[in-house]
């Protein structure tokens, strides 16, 4: 982004996060083999964000119109774990670095990008402060930014649905609001692949069919309504998009006691599939931000956008037992160098949407499974532990982190 530019069109692709009721903002989690400098850390940002302007802004609001600009306040990395509202108590940055003992925390808010958004900043973050912290020679070029994607020409060729009757009556997923609790879950990746293998289906599928079945028991329900996400760069032609770029897709399972996944996991799989078309997915944005493009062209004021999107979303349908999320491995480049130098990551990402969101990520050959949970009950880890062991997944961990 050049020094004068303004732009309104990154804006518009992470709006939703400011019509949504809370913020959406998810924790990179990296804990590495040696106490942090914040220091060094501190230099690495510095760097980082010099070929990376994309996240060095700020909004600014006129009237009824928003702008991201250049910041030219300081980026600080801020000297323990401690959560901050952004872009109030950030100088007005969407994200924040902290270090606290081993650990780096990134934060961001969700406005500014999703998960493949940030994942190449933060790898360069940490690749820079390995630099100075360890005389490794990792480079430092430009992060480059995709334009953003026509929305305009995007919902002319799908047009918006229009809400009707029937789905005026359609059966919403009531999701629970309690306090969040995090849980996590640690098995080997090798493990869940076998599991796909022998059934014929994805390793995601797999998960989140076992994910199905554990939940149905814990929340006691014979129909489990799942929320997923799908990256849509390659449909959209944006393939360094930094701003969100993903849709979600919705489905359903129910389940009987004692139910298997072999019984069901192929037709999981089937539908998975369909979505992950090129054109599914350029037809879901059309949806997804169609609305929003419908709502943020109306005359009124920001809280008054706020309720009418809020409404929209609830009666279509989009809240969720639980929300997953299947990242993979965090690093962008995914690069073994690197991956020495760290022994943990977690993604931690609020359910909103959703009573749980689970994200799983992959580093070392293991899987893990960071569960936010705002259902007000005990037991999961048992339950997950249970399920996923009887289906054959030796667990590794599992573990509630916080008190319910």
């Amino acid at each position: 982004m050049e020094a004068a530019q303004r732009s309104a069109e990154y804006v518009f692709q992470g709006i939703m996060y400011y019509f949504r009721r809370e913020k959406v903002c998810p924790r990179y989690q990296f804990t590495l083999k040696d106490p942090v400098d914040p220091a060094l850390l501190q230099q690495a940002l510095d760097a980082a964000l010099e070929a990376a302007p994309y996240y060095r802004v700020r909004l600014v609001w006129e009237k009824r119109k928003a702008f991201l600009e250049p910041n030219s306040e300081p980026c600080l990395v801020y000297p323990d774990s401690v959560m901050r509202e952004m872009p109030e108590q950030t100088n007005g940055y969407f994200f924040a670095l902290h270090c606290a003992q081993n650990t780096v925390y990134f934060d961001w808010f969700h406005f500014i990008a999703d998960g493949h958004g940030v994942s190449p900043f933060l790898t360069r973050i940490l690749e820079l402060y390995c630099n100075l912290r360890y005389g490794t020679a990792f480079a430092n070029p430009p992060i480059p930014c995709s334009p953003a994607y026509d929305i305009a020409k995007l919902v002319e060729q799908y047009p918006l649905q229009v809400m009707d009757e029937t789905t005026m009556q359609r059966e919403v997923v009531e999701t629970c609001e309690e306090p969040m609790h995090r849980i996590r879950i640690r098995f080997a990746k090798k493990d869940l692949v076998a599991k796909g293998v022998q059934n014929g289906v994805k390793p995601f599928c797999a998960l989140m069919g076992l994910l199905c079945i554990a939940l149905g028991e814990y929340l006691g329900k014979d129909t489990i309504q799942y929320s997923y996400s799908a990256d849509t760069r390659d449909a959209m032609g944006a393939p360094n998009a930094r701003y969100n770029c993903v849709c979600s897709f919705q489905d359903g399972v129910t389940l009987h006691e004692g139910v298997r996944l072999e019984e069901f996991v192929q037709q999981m799989d089937r539908a998975v599939k369909d979505s992950l078309t090129a054109e599914r997915k350029r037809r879901k944005m059309a949806d997804q931000m169609g609305w929003v493009y419908l709502v943020d062209q109306q005359k009124a004021p920001l809280r008054i956008k706020q309720r009418v999107f809020q409404m929209g979303e609830y009666i279509s349908g989009i809240p969720a037992d639980f929300w997953f999320s299947y990242l993979g491995n965090p690093l962008m480049p995914n690069t073994p160098e690197l991956a020495q130098y760290i022994t943990d990551f977690g993604v931690w990402v609020p359910p909103e949407g959703g009573s749980l969101c689970v994200e799983a990520s992959t580093l070392n050959g293991i899987i893990t499974l960071c569960i936010e949970n705002k259902v007000p009950k005990a037991g999961l880890p048992d339950i997950l532990r249970r399920v996923l062991e009887a289906e054959g997944i030796p667990v590794l961990e599992a573990q509630a982190l916080d008190e319910v």
